[in-house]
């Protein structure tokens, strides 16, 4: 039987260790001190060092001297055109960086086949690196002019360059500048650059390095002063500069003239015909040459050994490698016999690069070649590395020149061809090709050898609802991880309950398989659960869409929003994104306009995936935004009646479950209170028997709304316990309070029926009435007023001082309206109580004008009696942003509920709100704002004993006691702390302290706390 780590395995393509290995110095080399120490004083000092200079100029040279010299570790790449496919560069820097190192990193080509963008796969490479402070590494990049104008490719470079520790360096050699419109260097300050002026020979350069070549009698000043420091010929490594040269290529270079006179035009033909053929390498060896039909390649490296040639030669002189140019004229040369000539010669050159394990470069060598069978078994090798690194221009071009022949059963190519499909939301091509398959008589043996490929099929079936596919597929899946989470899917997404509830895989698994999962628990609504399986930051991008459905569905609308926003700008939202999790987003963030944008471009791009659950969802989410935007019931109908979506609910219980809810809120809405009870009780039962949770708690309550307007109070009682039963489950409460704010007297009933203060229902109307309104994340700020310990204002974070007092207090006051304008004797009232006097109106006028002259122009705005903010004016005061952290706090559960209550805390915390004299309005404020505090210090406090933190309940339980010695609960809780940690004498300090603090008011603790006293002495 197959493991999982058999069928999910991802290897590495075998890459080309000579890319990895640095230029070696020429054995003529002249040492050029100046230089060196001058590059190496710069590995020291900069972060990067940009050589850019014409090509024979000494570039590669100089920087291998120099980091001889500087003793530097440093991992090499020279770059080649393949490596414009920025999944290639990513996975030869992941080479060169482990050849440096000595281990694996393991990190890139992870991050790439879980499909994360090639820049974020680069930056996490990068950081990957660490920061040794004895000897940071120096990471060199050649020729990478050969990146032309591929902008995926510098991309990574970017990232690199971006996301590198400290302390680490990044040489960059070209031939041309860097290209800034596609990679953004760091600021000058970190950058030092190395032109030809710096690399130019001086006089005694250029005597010492013709002096090793045996040439003495030439005019060297003459020739440095003549060629800009470029001395013709020297080492075969320098030429002129670009406007030394007159034309663009071939014979018309001066420098092709040179090497065709001087070197080609001097060695025997054969010798010559030897060098063009094995320019397709760039390091030749005997093995390769014979590859080539040259079956005497070892008498012929002997006879060119000794010869005056720009070629790199190993010490036993079995490996040569050209000089660059020089290996460029030479493969121009044979470009120019034309494809035909050429075509045998490229077909050997292709079949040794696949004997080598160099399938990727096999396959594009073979295809020219025309070698279509021998390319498609190379490509079988390729292939899929190449998708897993999101290549998929280069797998697409080569299934297009390969469609002509039939790959055999369990072939990579079907597979690559679904993973592609998946990668572009593309389920109708994902379909068509396992349907192909199955036509063919493949589909079952490929799913019995390849889960991962069984696993695309069956995603792709489950989308558009073919139920028997995904049964057919089953049958064949060995049993294991992949067959569990299938089935998981298939009951999650159709079960009726008749199975049971569906059982999630365990442990966590990876991707694709982690990517379903996720999928699944988000649709069944185990929201900590799909949460807490994105352990990785690559796993957390792949799944992306559905983070962000997660973390809206828990009520984290802000972080939700930063992962749709962020994804959309750089251009990898993916339709799953745009269709489904991005309109939900958008309307929790009350951005409503742009969730009905979003949703009709989503309807475009769901018929174009072929995905009838995209379609289906997208008719239900117009439906939820009509009538949770503008109560537009008609709307709602209209939308849950089009074809699309009744075919969806017809195929899928889920999505059957949520149109029942929004034409059950639609009917309440119309006053059909019978009819919404049956659509309603219909998604109620469903989803229970489903154990689907994510809008359980939507449909209860309105089903509770229901029940209660038709008779049924005690069923009406029991649909709202189901919804909280399955807030709980989730772990948030805020999907269940966005239902309550659609009908808040089912709260009402709830706690009237409730007979202890500490119940749950309890926690829920606390929780409900922290709400005010939309649920969105903060606008950008441009004015922001600090209230708490101290009174200021500032404008783009520059602090401005308006010069009457009553300025702060008044904006304070429109800070905390819900318009954000007053009228005038509203404002009198608020900031001057009772006073009406013309001092005091003057006073008024003169707090006003002084505000508006310190905020930026058109901020306050004063028309008539009103006095308002401008609708732009991005205003933010500590004490909304207390009200709003809390009221997102109370959206929550568990840690994270605690860890923003606390974080709301810390701002009233700062001090005294408005310190100094205020008015009426301030001093209620004050009021509120404590009151305000003092319960979610006491909610903190319940979380941290929840928790287990019992030290830090104590701390919390003391300071609400301390505000509010007459707060019952929070003796209740103090005793509860002090049982918990031990201290049975604390229980009955704690008790006493009840009562001692009661008896001023001359009451007595409640029944329910002596009762808790009586238990917890026992």
């Amino acid at each position: 039987m197959a493991t999982v780590a058999q069928n999910f395995e991802q290897t590495h393509p075998r890459v080309i260790e000579s890319k990895l290995r640095p230029a070696p110095v020429p054995e003529q080399y002249a040492a050029r001190p100046r230089l060196e120490r001058l590059i190496a004083r710069l590995i020291d000092r900069q972060r990067v060092i940009l050589v850019t200079a014409a090509a024979g100029s000494g570039k590669t040279t100089a920087v291998a001297a120099a980091l001889r010299r500087s003793k530097r570790p440093a991992a090499w790449l020279t770059v080649d055109r393949p490596d414009q496919a920025a999944g290639r560069l990513i996975t030869y820097l992941e080479a060169s960086l482990e050849r440096q190192r000595g281990t694996s990193l393991d990190v890139a080509s992870s991050a790439l086949a879980a499909g994360i963008p090639h820049g974020e796969a680069a930056g996490l490479l990068a950081e990957s690196i660490g920061s040794a402070a004895d000897q940071p590494v120096v990471i060199v990049l050649d020729e990478l002019e050969r990146l032309a104008e591929a902008a995926d490719a510098w991309n990574v470079v970017e990232a690199v360059l971006r996301y590198a520790p400290t302390g680490t360096c990044l040489i960059l050699i070209s031939r041309r500048d860097i290209p800034s419109r596609l990679c953004r260097l760091p600021s000058p300050a970190a950058v030092a650059v190395l032109t030809d002026a710096d690399l130019a020979f001086t006089p005694e350069e250029a005597r010492r390095a013709l002096a090793r070549l045996g040439r003495r009698n030439v005019e060297v000043d003459t020739a440095v002063e003549s060629t800009a420091g470029w001395v013709t010929g020297v080492l075969f490594e320098s030429w002129r500069t670009a406007e030394h040269v007159v034309g663009q290529g071939g014979e018309t270079d001066p420098l092709y003239d040179y090497l065709s006179a001087q070197i080609l035009g001097q060695i025997d033909p054969d010798q010559a015909e030897f060098l063009i053929a094995t320019s397709l390498f760039d390091e030749v060896t005997v093995p390769r040459a014979e590859a080539l039909g040259f079956a005497d390649a070892g008498a012929r490296f002997a006879a060119l050994r000794p010869l005056h040639l720009p070629v790199s030669w190993s010490a036993d002189g079995l490996i040569a490698r050209c000089h660059t140019y020089f290996r460029e004229y030479l493969f121009a040369q044979l470009e120019r016999r034309g494809p035909a000539a050429i075509r045998p010669l490229v077909h050997a050159y292709g079949r040794r690069l696949s004997i080598e394990g160099h399938y990727e470069e096999a396959t594009e060598e073979l295809l020219r070649a025309d070698a279509l069978d021998e390319a498609l078994r190379a490509a079988e090798r390729a292939i899929v590395p190449v998708v897993d690194r999101l290549d998929l221009g280069v797998a697409e071009r080569w299934l297009q020149a390969l469609a002509g022949r039939e790959p055999g059963a369990g072939s990579p190519l079907a597979i690559a061809e679904l993973m592609i499909a998946l990668a572009r939301d593309d389920i109708r091509t994902g379909v068509a090709v396992a349907d192909r398959l199955a036509a063919l008589g493949e589909r079952q043996a490929l799913a019995h050898s390849s889960g991962r490929a069984a696993l695309l099929m069956v995603w792709c079936y489950l989308h558009v609802g073919r139920l028997e596919d995904v049964d057919a597929v089953l049958e064949a899946v060995e049993p294991g991880m992949p067959q569990v989470t299938m089935r998981y899917a298939r009951d999650a997404l159709f079960g009726s309950g008749e199975r049971g509830a569906p059982v999630a895989p365990d442990p966590a698994p990876p991707p694709p398989i982690g990517a379903l999962v996720n999928t699944v628990q988000y649709t069944l609504g185990r929201l900590r659960e799909a949460s807490d399986r994105e352990s990785t930051d690559w796993a957390r991008t792949i799944e992306a869409p559905w983070r962000a459905a997660v973390l809206r569905a828990r009520g984290l609308t802000e972080q939700a929003l930063h992962l749709f926003e962020e994804a959309r700008g750089r251009g990898t939202a993916t339709p799953t994104m745009l269709i489904f999790a991005g309109p939900e987003v958008l309307m929790d963030a009350g951005r409503w306009e742009d969730a009905r944008d979003l949703l009709r471009e989503g309807r475009a791009l769901a018929e174009v995936t072929g995905s009838l659950a995209y379609q289906g969802m997208c008719w239900v989410l117009e439906a939820k935004l009509n009538l949770r935007w503008r109560r537009d019931t008609a709307a709602a109908r209209r939308a849950l009646a089009q074809p699309g979506c009744v075919s969806a609910c017809n195929a899928f219980r889920f999505i059957a479950e949520v149109a029942d809810t929004w034409h059950g809120l639609a009917l309440l809405l119309d006053g059909e209170d019978e009819g919404a009870r049956e659509h309603l009780r219909r998604a109620t039962d469903g989803m229970l028997a489903g154990d689907r949770m994510l809008e359980l708690p939507t449909a209860a309550i309105y089903l509770a709304e229901a029940q209660s307007r038709t008779g049924g109070e005690d069923a009406a009682d029991a649909a709202a316990d189901v919804a909280v039963g399955a807030a709980d489950r989730q772990g948030s409460n805020h999907i269940l309070l966005q239902a309550l704010a659609d009908f808040p007297a089912v709260a009402a009933r709830r706690l009237d029926a409730e007979s202890g203060a500490d119940s749950r229902w309890h926690e829920i109307g606390r929780a409900l009435m922290a709400q005010s309104g939309a649920i969105g994340a903060a606008l950008s700020t441009t004015v922001e007023l600090v209230e708490f310990g101290r009174r200021a204002i500032l404008v783009n974070g520059d602090e401005v001082k308006p010069r009457i007092a009553k300025s702060y207090e008044l904006l304070s006051f429109l800070a905390a309206r819900p318009t954000d304008r007053a009228q005038r004797e509203e404002l009198l009232e608020a900031l001057f109580g009772e006073r009406r006097t013309d001092s005091v109106r003057a006073y008024l006028r003169q707090a006003i004008h002084q505000l508006r002259e310190a905020l930026p122009e058109g901020t306050l705005i004063v028309e008539g009696g009103t006095v308002k903010l401008s609708d732009d004016a991005g205003l933010s005061s500590e004490s909304g942003i207390l009200e709003q952290r809390l009221a997102k706090a109370a959206r929550l559960q568990g840690a994270d509920r605690l860890s923003l209550t606390l974080e709301a805390l810390a701002i009233y915390d700062r001090g005294e709100y408005l310190p100094g004299p205020r008015g009426t309005w301030g001093d209620e404020r004050q009021q509120h704002l404590s009151e305000l505090a003092a319960e979610a210090r006491y909610q903190a406090a319940v979380l941290s004993f929840g928790e287990g933190r019992y030290d830090h309940a104590a701390r919390l339980t003391d300071q609400v006691l301390r505000a509010d010695p007459y707060r019952e609960a929070a003796w209740r809780l103090s005793m509860r702390i002090a049982q918990a940690q031990g201290d049975e004498d604390g229980v009955l300090r704690a008790y006493q302290g009840c009562e001692a603090a009661l008896a001023d008011l001359r009451a007595v603790p409640a029944a329910s706390t002596r009762q808790l006293l009586e238990k917890l002495r026992r």
